[in-house]
């Protein structure tokens, strides 16, 4: 580790990110490096150092108005915190103090501000070294997943529970009490409130797709076609779901499909490369995905309106579906963790030239 002067890395980390803790905030040096992927001589840039430390992505670590993106590692004394990072300098500074951090925990609020993680059993929100408790999970349950903000930051949801059952719950920020919106008798995944209406939807192991109404009725599976939902993502103006598709046929290729949340139409957009995970842009008009192919570990572009698809590079992972791949809000720059290079590790790579900037 090689610590930063509270000056350097203020001038470094931009405004919207900076964290003033009173409690020893911790700065690093630059780990940024720059290289060109072997299959397609794009230029990446690996923001971690791999040959030290594991680095992951959360599921949103982007903030919309900052060249700044959040990880968590175990960089810190091997004790798992939130990091951030400037995208374009490579400074760091740690976010957390946390004492028992689960790192599939970490989300960024919709305020782009704080972050939420489980810290034990509780889950809590810091917003530059105010760490605050906002929820406890229930004696004997665990939870199930990342936990998911609506997008005018008002509600946190998340899933809670084990194996055979879970709850679905919502709290209203900035503090509970928490609320149970729904209860299944499976384990409840990666729950998503609707970014314009009172819907949330998750999946099941069974590799079922389910929504419900914010006050809990209203709950149906999806009637998707024969196989496994592998994910999904409510469509920007929140009408419809995109989900990827693992057919039960393993001859064929998982395919991107949308269903409409009113008329449950349910529509083919595109076969991919085996993609195993997937995010959209913020008007839904181009896919990021990365290739479960052994033989073609790559991270793609397909652009909807042609079904083609461009690789941006190798991902060369042995996890697949911990790649991660997500683009920055104004859809210029693509982010995704692989471990490549030794231990897990954040890269990133701008897409300015491939994809057009959208209102972020």
């Amino acid at each position: 580790m090689r610590p930063l002067s509270r000056r350097a890395l203020l001038g470094a980390i931009p405004l919207g990110l900076r964290a003033d803790r009173k409690d020893g905030y911790q700065a690093f040096a630059s780990d940024r490096r720059r290289f060109l992927d072997g299959a397609t001589e794009f230029e990446v840039v690996r923001l971690t150092d791999p040959t030290r430390y594991s680095a992951q992505l959360p599921e949103r670590a982007v903030p919309k108005r900052s060249d700044a993106v959040l990880y968590v590692s175990d960089r810190y004394n091997g004790s798992w915190q939130v990091f951030r990072t400037d995208v374009k300098s490579g400074a760091s500074g740690r976010m957390t103090d946390a004492s028992k951090l689960h790192p599939g925990s970490v989300t960024l609020l919709a305020d782009d501000k704080t972050v939420a993680y489980l810290d034990d059993d509780s889950l809590m929100g810091d917003n530059g070294g105010k760490a605050h408790v906002i929820a406890r999970l229930e004696g004997g349950s665990r939870m199930l997943g990342r936990p998911a903000p609506s997008e005018d930051g008002t509600l946190l949801f998340w899933s809670e529970g084990d194996d055979s059952s879970a709850f679905l719950k919502k709290l209203r920020l900035p503090k509970g009490p928490a609320e149970t919106v729904a209860e299944v008798k499976a384990r409840i995944e990666c729950p998503q409130p609707n970014p314009r209406r009172a819907t949330a939807l998750w999946t099941q192991p069974d590799g079922s797709l389910w929504v419900c109404a914010y006050d809990g009725s209203g709950v149906r599976r999806l009637n998707t076609p024969p196989g496994k939902v592998l994910q999904a993502h409510w469509s920007p103006d929140g009408q419809s779901i995109l989900y990827l598709l693992a057919p039960e046929d393993t001859a064929k290729l998982n395919s991107l499909r949308e269903q409409e949340l009113d008329t449950q139409k349910d529509r083919f957009v595109a076969n991919t490369s085996q993609f195993v995970t997937f995010d959209i842009n913020a008007n839904a008009s181009v896919f990021i995905g990365a290739s479960r192919s052994q033989a073609a570990a790559y991270v793609l572009l397909l652009l909807r309106v042609t079904r083609r698809e461009l690789t941006l590079c190798e991902h060369r992972s042995v996890h697949p579906d911990a790649v991660c791949p997500q683009f920055a809000p104004n859809s210029q720059r693509v982010f995704f963790q692989s471990e490549r290079d030794g231990k897990p590790a954040v890269y990133t790579m701008p897409v300015d030239k491939l994809v057009e900037k959208t209102e972020s």
